[in-house]
């Protein structure tokens, strides 16, 4: 597609696109297979010598020239490097994208079927870390390694929407053959950038993928407001874990006691000493921030976080380094006083909703396990009378081929954190167990649907492909829709729409537009909501 041309030659006059938005690809009034015509003459064109028409973007110009400079190869037939499936299972348990996953499938996965399209979701790195969507147009990406694990960074693969979209930090839309690859010429693709609430950096991009045919410019118009939605989202969870570091500073300091807290993006939370963001500590000890000094303190409760109090108050380390020691010991197992495996018997409390700092406590302290040892947690939750190692591997993994040694040992390693708590043969918990979802599902059968709605703050273990999980998150999650439905309570209805997990939920917000005045503040968001659908539908 793209030979060894000279860069920088001024655009010339003659066959060009009437799209203004220079990220956009094509018009809707354009018919895609011309202007796929149009392209592929002004590319060749290029590599006759001439300078580039004006149907060739300046951005995608600019990408090309950078997929040159990093050495890739138009003409190259090898498909992507990819992950090993350990490598893409480990990013996609760490990554933060993965508490966004069922709000992304929400708005696009449900919808990309009957479009011909597939979503894909990558890291910063460009590595896919989710396809999914139509299972026809999935099929046809295996020819290209469009496939989770695979490397579509633009220094690897050349010019493509999500790579692009990272590399130039804007929703891209690349059509035919904009694309660098030549093997690339009969695709569309469609991306936006996500950053990180917390520091503004990039976690990676959603992107929307189809044949060139079905290109349309809403699909960049969609992954922007994807890209969008999934950033509010992990906002409103920043939010949460600041609320639950100060809540925790002020339970350690004692009542009324003035507490600072630094993010791990280094933003300050409570007393702000003349600032709103500092570098934030990497270890404890004493701290200058301009001219306060002061001592920095982890949060044992909420990894990541750290408690600053003035350096005079010395006295509070030694409490400070007790904290940490007890953390460190129920982290490790080591053994406690009154226990023979390090944890103390007593009520244990899962937070299995959303995504949660503190997602399993014993006694009043949070203990740090796995992503996989918290779905153990959450089914032995679910089958308090046991469950052996084979029937776990089938609730966990399904129809995956999984030997029963690597779920005992997962259960080993969990035991270690546990202790006393978790018994075996079958494989239960010795201790009474709380879990938040037992508490929504309370309120709810109770009646009382606000309250449930206030305290489902995100859909169960969003991130987990367990079968039986999955079936709990979907469960729950209906039986609270069909209640809000049914019943006629607009601050409940307006509460789940203001969520993530409700934000695009347009049934809920047209129930909601039928109990409010026209002149309700609250009918603009319901609005809102309505017509986004609406649009996701055309």
């Amino acid at each position: 597609m793209i030979g060894q041309w000279r860069w920088g030659w001024p655009v010339q006059g003659g066959e060009h696109s009437t799209v203004r938005n220079p990220w956009l690809a094509i018009g809707s009034a354009v018919e895609p297979a011309s202007q796929a015509r149009l392209i592929a003459r002004a590319s060749e064109r290029v590599q006759e010598g001439n300078p580039p028409p004006r149907v060739l973007r300046p951005v995608v110009l600019e990408s090309w020239e950078r997929s040159a400079q990093a050495g890739v190869f138009a003409e190259r037939e090898e498909l992507p490097p990819r992950l090993t499936a350990e490598e893409l299972e480990e990013r996609r348990a760490r990554h933060p994208l993965a508490a966004a996953m069922p709000l992304i499938r929400s708005l696009l996965v449900d919808v990309a079927e009957d479009a011909r399209h597939i979503v894909a979701v990558c890291d910063v790195t460009g590595h896919l870390l989710w396809v999914e969507g139509s299972r026809a147009t999935q099929r046809a990406a295996l020819g290209i390694g469009f496939v989770p694990g695979s490397d579509w960074s633009e220094g690897t693969t050349g010019t493509n929407a999500p790579g692009t979209a990272l590399e130039a930090d804007h929703p891209i839309q690349v059509f035919a053959g904009e694309h660098y690859s030549a093997t690339h010429a009969s695709w569309m693709c469609a991306a936006a950038p996500i950053h990180d609430p917390e520091h503004g950096g990039l976690l990676g991009a959603v992107d929307l993928t189809g044949s060139f045919d079905t290109a349309h410019p809403s699909t960049l118009a969609l992954a922007n407001a994807t890209a969008r939605a999934v950033e509010a989202h992990l906002a409103a969870l920043s939010a949460w874990k600041d609320a639950a570091a100060l809540e925790a500073a002020r339970g350690h300091l004692g009542a009324g006691a003035s507490v600072t807290v630094v993010s791990p993006g280094g933003r300050l939370l409570g007393e702000d000493l003349g600032r709103r963001r500092v570098p934030p500590p990497t270890e404890p000890g004493r701290l200058r921030i301009g001219r306060a000094v002061v001592e920095a303190e982890q949060l044992a409760a909420v990894p990541g976080y750290w408690l600053l109090h003035p350096h005079s108050r010395r006295r509070a380390a030694p409490r400070a380094a007790a904290s940490a020691a007890d953390g460190a010991a129920l982290r490790t197992g080591a053994a406690s006083a009154g226990t023979a495996h390090g944890v103390h018997t007593g009520t244990l409390r899962l937070r299995l909703l959303g995504t949660p700092a503190d997602a399993v406590v014993s006694a009043g302290r949070p203990l740090t396990v796995t992503p996989r040892q918290l779905e153990i947690c959450a089914l032995l939750a679910l089958h308090p009378d046991g469950l052996g190692s084979g029937e776990l591997r089938e609730l966990l993994y399904g129809d995956q081929e999984v030997a029963d040694v690597t779920i005992r040992s997962e259960l080993s390693r969990l035991r270690r954190t546990l202790g006393a708590a978790l018994a075996a043969r079958p494989y239960r918990f010795a201790t009474p167990v709380a879990t938040d979802v037992e508490h929504v599902e309370q309120l709810l059968h109770g009646g009382d649907v606000r309250a449930a709605v206030q305290a489902y703050t995100g859909p169960v273990l969003p991130a987990s492909e367990s079968p039986r999980i999955a079936d709990l998150r979907d469960q729950l999650h209906y039986e609270l829709r069909a209640a809000l439905l049914a019943g006629e309570d607009p601050d409940a209805l307006f509460q789940w729409i203001r969520a993530p997990h409700g934000a695009s939920d347009a049934a809920v917000a047209r129930r909601l537009t039928t109990l409010i005045g026209a002149r309700d503040p609250r009918r603009a968001t319901a609005v809102a909501v309505v017509e986004a659908d609406l649009f996701a539908r055309r």
